[in-house]
C-alpha cells in the first residue's frame, strides 16, 4: 500500500489490561529517559512565556477549567463518574434528588453509633 490517502478511517483500541510488549528499541529508550538529568533536556522548541498580567496555566485551578472547579468547590457541587449516571440512567431515575437520596440512605446506614 501506498502512502497516498485513502480516505479511509482506521481505529486501534488499546487493551491496557493486556498491552503489546515493548521492542528492544523501546526498552533502550525507556532506559535512557529514565536516566536522563534535568539540565540534559532539550527546552528549545518551548517557546518563551510572555508574562501578561492574569495569565495563569490550565488545569486544576488555572484557566476557565480552574475557575469552573473552584466556583464548583464553592458550591458544593459533586463531578459524578460517568458509569455512576449510566447506572442511574439505567434504572431509570438519573436525578440529582434520586441521587441525593441514595446517598443519604448511605449515610444513614453506615454512620458510627455514638
Amino acid at each position: 500500500m501506498s502512502e497516498k490517502d485513502t480516505g479511509k478511517i482506521v481505529t486501534f483500541e488499546l487493551d491496557l489490561d493486556n498491552p503489546p510488549p515493548l521492542t528492544d528499541e523501546q526498552w533502550e529508550q525507556m532506559e535512557r529517559l529514565r536516566t536522563m538529568k534535568d539540565k540534559d533536556i532539550d527546552l528549545s522548541d518551548i517557546p518563551e512565556q510572555t508574562g501578561v498580567e492574569k495569565w495563569s496555566r490550565p488545569g486544576l485551578f488555572g484557566g476557565p477549567a480552574g475557575r469552573l472547579r473552584q466556583a464548583a468547590m464553592k458550591e458544593k457541587v459533586l463531578f459524578l463518574d460517568e458509569d455512576v449516571v449510566e447506572g442511574f440512567r439505567k434504572i431509570g431515575d438519573n436525578s440529582p434528588q434520586k441521587m441525593n437520596a441514595v446517598l443519604l440512605e448511605y449515610l444513614s446506614t453506615h454512620r458510627k453509633s455514638a
